[in-house]
């Protein structure tokens, strides 16, 4: 297993050296394939020693003119104009620590694939994570040069920390209600999913995200809002997560006194690596002294 966390210059040019002597091939028809799997895994390493140092040029260089590449918890592939991009968005990340496991590799003609997997415990901003992937790469034979072609990896674990899943949910929820009462929805619309839809309590039918959209303008300056909120509970299953509170509202937007409260369950999906809001619903709950009147009677 190999292990790079935020190396030196030093280290990265060592690297780089290893992946530049591993051995070239004599010719596009004729190569050494130990040799050849050398060269490759080299490369491999020097991608992520390269990255632990904030630096994807290292990648960007190794990268064949027509590559393209899904990595785990993208939305879509990237083609090689939007590696170019994340390395200038990564640069002074140099936090990263990640072990490399080799898996395998296999030739047919001028391409090979290689399969490895990665264990992420420090994300680049120096965010503790526990993060396994399995990788694939294909490299293809240019100009006696292994290139990369495509790429494409998956989580084997869910790709976040529980625990900093929940407290950033739960931070949302209420950033979500701090802006209302200040009479502003957009927060709640900017961390909506594209495929969001909710039921609130009282409405007739659920609502998709353009209706939410509409309501921004519409709350515009309705800031007299007071709402408490008590918090349930939260659970995981693979990309999504279900949290459950309960809130008490004390005033309307208007500023009219009520005593209204409500049970609320919200839906949050990961999608690439953010938590976006995808479905809600809630319920008007009576107040306790209604309960006991019923109760009684």
């Amino acid at each position: 297993m190999v292990r790079f966390a935020g190396c030196s210059v030093a280290t990265l040019a060592f690297v780089l050296l290893a992946a530049a002597c591993a051995g070239q091939p004599a010719s596009s028809a004729d190569y050494d394939r130990a040799a050849a799997a050398e060269e490759i895994w080299s490369k491999e390493q020097a991608i992520f020693a390269g990255r632990s140092h904030g630096d994807l040029s290292v990648y960007v260089g190794f990268a064949a003119g027509d590559y393209m590449g899904w990595p785990p918890g993208s939305p879509n592939p990237l083609e090689l104009q939007q590696l170019r991009e994340r390395a200038e968005q990564m640069r002074g990340l140099d936090q990263e620590e990640i072990a490399m496991e080799f898996g395998d590799i296999t030739f047919s003609g001028n391409t090979a694939v290689i399969y490895y997997s990665t264990h992420k415990t420090r994300l680049p901003d120096g965010t503790p994570v526990d993060q396994t992937a399995d990788i694939a790469h294909v490299w293809v034979r240019e100009d006696d040069q292994w290139k990369l072609l495509g790429a494409l990896g998956r989580y084997t674990s869910p790709g976040y920390d529980e625990a900093q899943a929940r407290d950033e949910i739960w931070r949302r929820e209420q950033a979500i209600y701090a802006a209302r009462g200040r009479g502003d929805l957009q927060y709640y619309v900017d961390n909506a999913s594209e495929h969001y839809m909710g039921w609130p309590p009282g409405w007739p039918k659920p609502s998709g995200l353009n209706q939410l959209r509409a309501g921004v303008e519409l709350m515009r300056g309705l800031d007299q809002e007071e709402l408490a909120m008590e918090y349930g509970d939260i659970t995981f299953s693979g990309s999504a997560a279900v949290i459950y509170y309960s809130t008490h509202r004390t005033r309307m937007p208007t500023g009219e006194a009520v005593d209204q409260r409500f049970d609320i369950a919200h839906v949050w999906a990961r999608e690439g690596d953010e938590w976006r809001l995808l479905g809600a619903l809630g319920r008007n709950r009576a107040p306790t002294s209604n309960l006991t009147a019923d109760s009684e009677n």
